[in-house]
């Protein structure tokens, strides 16, 4: 593939060859030694309350190539609550974020390094483009079909951590990452991080139900979009 990341691609960490249980051999990576590549601030995920800097939050970024650059789909958090609770099982104190509503901004990047926001696109899942759900869309990911992306994400029909079965199956495509269409969400169960598989006239779909990935599968393949 000819993609214009040059002698960057060394800098991204060095790895080793693993041989999998069945026979297969993979590449393992290292984390790379810059992380983090993105930070909150950069990209004006920051305010202030009460005259003190107050930091947003950025991760879990679907990625893709996107006319020779790397497009990222990060969920991201602002004006939230920081809160700690005791894990009783783990026996330690943790910090948690309550009270928010996530997004998605686009970022693009020339080096799978450094990136900026994509013509500040925003995914929106507040009631503002539809009402299927709510309170925030997180965690989509990027899956290339023809000359059409298609993003799966998880839509919250509940606020976070106030309840279980809150998350359900988001599907929105787009071809240039400027003009989004949203096309729906899986009501029928509680679901996040599914992941379709496009073959001929099928879709496959992964979904994660504790403890196990199952597998569904769509006849008609896009057609049934």
């Amino acid at each position: 593939m000819n993609f214009p990341f040059g002698n960057l691609v060394k800098e991204l960490g060095s790895g080793e060859v693993v041989r999998m249980p069945s026979g297969e051999k993979i590449f393992k990576m290292d984390t790379y030694k810059g992380n983090p590549i993105i930070k909150p601030q950069d990209i004006g995920l920051s305010w202030y309350k009460d005259g003190k800097l107050q930091t947003g939050a950025v991760f879990n970024g679907g990625a893709e190539l996107f006319k020779g650059k790397v497009i990222l789909l990060p969920r991201c958090q602002k004006d939230y609550q920081r809160k700690k609770s005791f894990d009783e099982k783990l026996k330690i104190e943790s910090s948690w974020l309550d009270n928010y509503i996530s997004e998605i901004w686009p970022l693009i990047s020339e080096d799978g390094i450094n990136f900026t926001r994509y013509r500040n696109i925003v995914i929106r899942g507040d009631g503002t483009d539809q009402q299927d759900f709510i309170y925030g869309i997180e965690d989509i990911r990027i899956i290339k079909h023809n000359q059409r992306y298609i993003l799966i994400g998880t839509g919250k029909i509940k606020p976070p951590f106030k309840g279980e079965n809150a998350d359900r199956v988001a599907i929105y495509s787009t071809e240039d990452f400027i003009n989004i269409v949203y096309h729906g969400i899986i009501d029928s169960f509680d679901n996040r991080n599914a992941l379709p598989i496009f073959d001929d006239d099928k879709v496959y779909m992964l979904l994660r139900f504790h403890p196990n990935i199952n597998l569904a599968v769509l006849e008609g393949g896009m057609d049934s979009y």
